[in-house]
């Protein structure tokens, strides 16, 4: 037998690893290395794409910790080397008792248990199959600025939602209190149900590009989670801003023009429902953004141009064939003048509402 020499195999980190990792860092992901490799490799390679290793330890040296110290140790290390497949699920358990969202990336064998286990798995096109069938993502690209991409798109995801819900559960409780004071004072019906459909047909179709909305910076910046009670307590804040205006709205036409009266339901039902309209796209505006609508943050041109189609439509409908048809009268141009009031109360009062609920609450979507 002849000695030639070594046989070494050189793979060094992708360049775009340092990069990535410093990007998912900005948006508050803290990333630590679980490997089944000895811990001078895995600090070598952690030093190389820029991660801390002033914290490590490895498999052998968790074994001998008990449950509370061993919670402990895995929040602050950075490293863990040398772990087995089940220390692999233990550390990902640890983390999420620790009430953290953890995704875990991997691609072997001794991957699957902690990609069954964490909340995201994810793996590789060329992985290990067993891995494969354990995650729930698998990447197609071998680039970790897909994971910063997907990181940032489901934060938007996750705003455009709770924009979505919270409009909802906002309006509609404005609209259920501003129907039940007027049901209360009124001789009739302040809307009739094909009026009432309509309404909220327009309503709907004002909403349907509220996906691709845009979110502010500063949302897509942090991790957010989704709280019912939250839900709630922003209904309750934000729902009687509106009504204060519909209210307003249903005193000044009862007064002004003395639409109170079965005789002139079908002026009241016009300007009812003109207002109604109108007030819904303004809470659509101010509710996407927690800066001031209009100056600070402008809605996506999508949100924009449907947004102002809608309110166009809903402002000539009385005009129309249609309108005359659902029993609704032509609307003089004096009623406008209070209507850019009403506006111009409501973005005052609504943004009052708002900073006031950030204070107390810290957030807003």
């Amino acid at each position: 037998m002849v000695f030639l020499g070594f046989l070494a195999f050189f793979d060094p980190p992708k360049e775009s690893v340092k990069e990535a990792l410093w990007r998912l860092a900005e948006k508050g992901v803290k990333v630590k290395v679980l490997t089944g490799d000895n811990l001078p490799v895995a600090i070598k390679v952690c030093k190389e794409v820029g991660i801390r290793t002033t914290n490590v330890i490895t498999g052998p040296e968790l074994a001998l910790l008990e449950d509370k110290m061993f919670d402990e140790v895995v929040q602050k290390v950075t490293v863990l080397a040398k772990l087995t497949p089940v220390q692999k699920l233990q550390v990902v358990e640890s983390l999420k008792m620790g009430n953290h969202i953890v995704g875990f990336l991997g691609d072997g064998i001794n991957d699957s248990l902690a990609l069954k286990g964490a909340d995201v798995g994810i793996s590789v096109d060329s992985g290990a199959s067993v891995a494969k069938d354990s995650a729930d993502i698998i990447l197609l690209e071998k680039d970790l600025n897909v994971l910063v991409a997907g990181v940032e798109r489901g934060r938007i995801t996750h705003g455009n939602s709770m924009k979505y819900i919270k409009l909802a559960v906002t309006a509609n409780f404005g609209t259920v209190v501003s129907l039940f004071v007027a049901t209360a004072c009124l001789p009739f019906d302040p809307l009739t149900p094909m009026q009432l459909l309509t309404q909220y047909l327009l309503y709907d179709i004002s909403q349907l590009f509220i996906p691709w909305d845009k979110m502010d910076a500063e949302y897509v910046r942090i991790p957010h989670k989704w709280s019912a009670q939250d839900i709630a307590s922003f209904m309750l804040w934000n729902g009687p801003a509106s009504s204060i205006f519909d209210i307003a709205t249903f005193f000044f036409i009862c007064w002004y023009y003395d639409a109170a009266t079965v005789a002139r339901q079908e002026f009241f039902h016009a300007a009812w429902f003109v207002e109604g309209i109108v007030m819904h796209i303004l809470v659509i505006h101010m509710i996407r953004t927690e800066k001031i609508l209009f100056i600070q943050r402008n809605a996506s041109w999508p949100v924009i141009c449907v947004t102002a189609v809608i309110c166009a439509i809903g402002i000539a409908f009385p005009y129309t064939v249609i309108g005359k048809t659902m029993a609704m009268e032509s609307l003089p141009f004096s009623y406008f003048g209070f209507l850019v009031v009403i506006i111009l109360g409501y973005i005052f009062i609504g943004q009052l509402v708002k900073m006031a609920y950030i204070y107390v609450y810290k957030r807003w979507l």
